[in-house]
């Protein structure tokens, strides 16, 4: 993916406008340049989507969007205080909203400037609806073999926008769109607590001694409590003994410590000591940024319950009523054969699957035991003597049974990478710390709990699932009601606390997000809407008005 592209020049689309002033004429003409490129800039400010702007201010009767300070106030607000998101105000036109907030500065605009001003304007709403909505960057540019989601939705976004203006409070009302998930909350409080740790590196060192632990008495104790509620792992107001280490500032320690990769003893030496003094790791700081955006890419309005699928940490979840009611060990892709991150939707179960080799693996077949049976591909019949390495002729197929490489129960939700999780034989796999040992699919410890579970809102209980299970015969199993299942690649998570823990990046997908967080975003990827008419209107040629456009890619129109 491109980190940013060269401006070059469209055009000076002169656009005139009548003495009277009707910024409708004037905005009517200039959509239609919009429509014409999905990458422009307004004097140098670029646009998310030009399309997306043309049908926002198409359905508000080509009004202005911008009269009033409030909306203006109230989003560089929300965008000044965007990277508790692991955002960047510059994402937003910060620099723009804070000179367009200034009291008279957009009455002071007239023509063309003013257009250009309230163009800007929206951009940065639109921006601010699509980031938190969606993430700020595309997955499938990030990395399209790995990612995947489908092009957002031109019509969410233009809710979003009419939503904002229209509301009472702006910043409420893009707060409450969606109810943002339980671990996006965790690891964004984590990002607070390693933020906050910057303003305190001004502040003296705590001074060396003996561990402090339960039970210890001095001024040390109270300048390690006084440390702590500053980092924001201790009680706000301080007890009657402060200089005392009491159970709760025990446990303040721990949780610093299980938040900084220590182990969490509650005691202070040497080493938890030198961690207060310099708690500020950017490196960390930039995982969370990394993996807040990740979560962003999968995570709209997803409903109470659902399957969780943490790839880097090898464990699936159960999601009921918006908490973790269920979790398991899993194994997931190899590094050369990895698990894709994308959301789907779990609807039915297969009872004693058969199994179709891989054409990776099939090629190096010479010939098939009695454990497999050849299909031939053309009539779909089983065949005998067929050449097994002639994957374009026969598939390889592996009847059901205890030692099905899928097991005895497979869990689906359609996809275009064919991956679903399902049972194994090789249940000694699941001892190992690192478990990405699969040919991308995921591999479920607890298999029949699992389906259990999933189906205990239908007429299937253990006791149905395991006569079926008795014998050989596939049976498919319909969910009463669709699971949304998330397969998210997450290189930190943190817990309800906000204490974080790292993961290994195994298939080394971190660096890539990395660096284009911190570039800007010249387009996004919406998806094919038919978008309203354009009123046409004859520019008055003996008046001049300009907007400066600039096309961002110089290979699109």
């Amino acid at each position: 993916m491109k980190a940013s592209l060269p401006l070059v020049l469209l055009s000076w689309l002169t656009l005139m406008t009548p003495a009277t002033g009707r910024a409708s004429e004037l905005l009517a003409s200039t959509l239609e340049a919009f429509r014409e490129s999905r990458t422009l800039a307004i004097d140098g400010v670029p646009l998310l989507s030009a399309a997306v702007l043309a049908d926002f201010y198409v359905q508000r009767g080509y009004s202005l969007a911008w009269s009033k300070p409030a909306p203006i106030e109230a989003l560089l607000e929300l965008v000044e205080q965007s990277d508790t998101e692991g955002f960047r105000p510059e994402d937003f036109h910060v620099e723009r909203l804070r000179a367009l907030s200034r009291p008279g500065a957009l009455d002071a605009l007239q023509g063309s400037a003013r257009l250009a001003a309230d163009l800007q304007l929206s951009d940065a709403l639109l921006r601010y609806a699509h980031h938190t909505r969606y993430g700020k960057l595309d997955p499938v540019a990030i990395d399209r073999k790995w990612n995947d989601r489908a092009p957002v939705p031109a019509e969410r976004l233009i809710a979003d926008m009419h939503g904002a203006l229209e509301a009472g409070d702006l910043a409420d009302f893009l707060d409450g769109r969606f109810q943002k998930p339980f671990w996006y909350q965790d690891l964004k409080r984590a990002l607070s607590h390693y933020a906050g740790a910057r303003q305190l590196k001004a502040l003296e060192p705590l001074p060396g001694g003996s561990v402090l632990s339960l039970g210890s008495r001095g001024e040390r104790v109270a300048q390690l409590r006084e440390r702590l509620r500053l980092l924001g792992y201790s009680e706000r107001t301080p007890p009657e003994r402060p200089e005392t280490f009491d159970a709760a500032l025990s446990e303040a320690v721990r949780a610093f410590q299980r938040g900084h990769g220590l182990g969490a003893d509650g005691a202070v030496g040497p080493q938890t000591l030198a961690a207060i003094n310099d708690p500020v790791d950017e490196s960390r700081i930039e995982r969370i940024r990394i993996n807040l955006e990740r979560m962003r890419w999968l995570y709209e309005d997803l409903p109470p319950d659902y399957v969780f699928v943490d790839v880097a940490d090898y464990m699936a979840h159960l999601v009921r009523g918006r908490e973790i009611a269920w979790s398991t060990r899993v194994i997931v892709g190899k590094e050369d054969s990895q698990t894709p991150m994308f959301r789907d939707r779990l609807d039915h179960l297969v009872l004693n699957p058969t199994w179709t080799m891989p054409v990776s693996i099939q090629k190096t077949f010479s010939k098939v035991s009695d454990k497999y049976i050849l299909i031939d591909r053309r009539t779909g019949r089983r065949v005998s003597g067929g050449n097994a390495t002639d994957y374009k002729r026969y598939r390889v197929v592996q009847q059901p049974g205890p030692d099905n490489a899928l097991g005895r129960v497979k869990f689906m939700f359609p996809n275009r990478h064919a991956v679903y999780m399902h049972d194994t034989p090789s249940k000694a796999l699941f001892g190992r710390s690192a478990r990405a040992l699969s040919h991308g699919c995921v591999r479920v410890q607890n298999p029949m709990k699992f389906a259990e579970l999933l189906l205990e809102e239908s007429s299937w209980d253990r006791a149905r699932i395991d006569s079926v299970l008795e014998g050989a015969k596939t049976r498919y199993v319909n969910l009463s009601e669709p699971l949304p299942v998330l397969l998210y690649y997450l290189t930190a998570r943190a817990d309800a606390e906000g204490n974080l823990r790292v993961r290994r990046d195994v298939y080394g997908r971190d660096p890539a997000v990395a660096e284009a967080l911190d570039q800007p975003v010249q387009r996004a990827r919406i998806a094919a809407y038919e978008f309203l008419p354009l009123e046409t209107t004859a520019p008055d040629p003996a008046l001049e008005s300009s907007v400066r456009l600039t096309r961002l890619d110089g290979r699109e129109r």
